[in-house]
């Protein structure tokens, strides 16, 4: 039996009532709708659904549960962000909680080197983000929106396919850890695919959390442990940087699309980005063009989109809490259109994608420039990513990450934590590594509202790739009106101002692939599908029927499920 038929056997047998599609990852319902990376964790969000829960309640059943059954992108040892969106008030929010550099930030960090090692730990964001949403949005008892994540880090769940391939291929760096080796390898071996993966530890410190919220994780023995067992790998924490860690409740950025409103996350993360590669993609036609699969013209145009905001991105996009972002510049349609009207329609300009200019989104606000040099891209992160939407229009987009498969490879109370020092550059660069500061991320957790409505709420992981893979799939559905598992299931493509390739997946055809050759791209062809170009998960509202339609990316697994 294939993963995906096991998954919907599964979900039927638990859920009979629940509507799931028989074929592809397309599912319906009006009363709620969760997409996430994993069926266990889809159904936790149901869950807290159908107890009278809410949007926020399910989404923060569902981050906890992700965390214990795709331990290699997701944790509470990790970080991320919250989009959050309220109908009956017609209010959006983000919870910014990225990790952050401790107080003592390590010397002459070098990532390859200090990746598996304590100094590549930032302080974990995930508790305090989910505490913080509870507290000012949630409806049930946080005891009872970690039972499901408890249950299954206590009593165990079963490999699935690809958990397993990442075990075995992470295996030598999960082996340099005494306890991370305790969990995922069995005598040395790695476990494999339908292997029962329990978490003893884990479970012990979730329901810690459970009883004590924020204070039981950052403050008492849990952070002392954690402080402890993070030196002896090579880190020096202090109880401080635990206890004054703070989750930001903040507003998103906001743009607008052809009559859309878009919301998505603040800076630094990508928000930003988002919008301002829609500002410039509003100067062009696409439906009249043609899809991306059909015109080789639009796959350029879009792709030379990217390098744009990926350059301007990596120039001007850091922590606002130590730099001077031009974000009113960055977000105008004005320099939207400078950027735009830079780009030739029928190559690629400059021929070299590392070539590619910087933006002046400067000149567009009355801000002092700053002096900052371009800096390296962050390349092998690993994130998750999901969607939930209530019954009353109330929706959640969600993205957290361990930074890269397995974070920093370093376990303490069953915490897997993150290595997100490593998405800091090197000096002069407005993405430095500071203490107690942010690093830039390129998760883009996106609503997308019609008439005060959500419309599409959706996100996704992949590192570098988040950006480009989230507006494929809007302009997907905004620009040619494709349904959710339509333009989930599209082919992707990818470049920016750091790649020496155009990377595109092979259902774009071999005709599209031919033309944008002859323009003067270097074509790198994915065969199908393929897991770098991320793992969408979304869903769609119909404006007229109110229905949801939900869809999990079949390039990493999980499972849409609604009622």
């Amino acid at each position: 039996m294939n993963t995906l038929k096991f998954r919907i056997l599964l979900i039927w047998l638990v859920f009979p009532f629940i509507l799931i599609a028989q074929t592809g990852n397309l599912v319906q319902g009006k009363n709620g709708m969760a997409a996430t990376a994993h069926p266990l964790a889809s159904q936790a969000a149901i869950e807290m659904l159908q107890k009278g829960g809410n949007a926020v309640d399910a989404a923060i059943a569902a981050t906890f549960v992700i965390g214990v059954v795709e331990p290699d992108g997701s944790g509470i040892g990790g970080g991320g962000g919250m989009l959050i969106y309220l109908k009956d008030k017609n209010q959006s929010f983000y919870i910014n909680f990225y990790p952050r550099a401790p107080e003592n930030i390590p010397a002459n960090f070098n990532s390859s080197n200090d990746r598996l090692t304590g100094r590549s730990i930032c302080i974990p964001g995930t508790v305090a983000g989910l505490t913080l949403a509870h507290k000012e949005f949630g409806s049930l008892p946080l005891s009872t929106l970690l039972g499901p994540a408890i249950r299954y880090a206590n009593d165990g769940f079963a490999i699935d396919a690809t958990l397993g391939s990442l075990i075995l291929d992470n295996s030598e760096a999960l082996a340099k850890n005494k306890a991370t080796a305790s969990v995922y390898l069995d005598e040395g071996f790695p476990k494999m695919e339908g292997e029962i993966l329990i978490q003893k530890d884990l479970a012990e410190t979730l329901s810690v959390i459970s009883k004590k919220g924020f204070k039981g994780f950052y403050k008492g023995s849990i952070a002392k442990d954690m402080v402890e067992g993070i030196n002896k790998g090579g880190g020096n924490f202090t109880l401080d940087d635990f206890k004054n860690y703070q989750a930001e409740l903040t507003e998103p950025v906001k743009g607008n699309y052809r009559g859309y409103e878009i919301i998505s996350a603040a800076n630094p993360q990508s928000g930003v980005s988002i919008i301002e590669g829609l500002n410039i993609l509003e100067n062009a036609d696409l439906n009249r063009m043609g899809h991306y699969t059909k015109n080789a013209k639009t796959l350029h145009l879009l792709a030379e989109t990217f390098r744009k905001i990926y350059t301007d991105r990596y120039y001007f996009i850091a922590d606002p809490g130590f730099v001077d972002v031009p974000m009113k510049g960055l977000l105008s349609k004005e320099f939207a259109l400078e950027r735009f009207n830079a780009i030739n329609p029928s190559m690629p300009v400059p021929a070299k994608y590392r070539d590619t200019e910087i933006g002046n989104p400067i000149k567009y606000q009355n801000i002092e420039d700053t002096d900052k040099n371009l800096i390296d891209v962050e390349r092998n992160g690993e994130t998750t990513h999901l969607c939930v939407i209530d019954k009353d229009g109330n929706a959640v987009s969600l993205t957290q990450t361990l930074g890269t498969f397995f974070g920093s490879g370093q376990i303490v109370n069953g915490v897997l934590f993150n290595c997100a020092i490593t998405n800091f550059s090197g000096a002069n660069n407005p993405n430095s590594l500071q203490s107690k500061k942010q690093s830039r991320s390129s998760i883009a957790p996106s609503i997308v509202l019609k008439d005060n409505k959500p419309f599409l709420v959706l996100g996704t992981p992949g590192a570098n790739r988040i950006i480009s893979t989230v507006l494929e799939v809007m302009v997907n559905i905004l620009d040619f009106n494709m349904n959710a598992e339509e333009a989930n299931m599209a082919p992707r493509f990818y470049t920016q101002k750091f790649e020496d390739y155009l990377h595109v997946e092979s259902g774009v055809g071999q005709e599209i692939i031919d033309e944008l050759t002859k323009m003067g791209h270097s074509i790198r062809v994915y065969d199908g599908v393929d897991l770098f170009f991320g793992g969408v998960q979304l869903i769609t509202i119909d404006p007229q029927t109110g229905m949801y339609t939900g869809s999990a990316d079949i390039r990493r697994g999980g499972l849409a499920i609604g009622y």
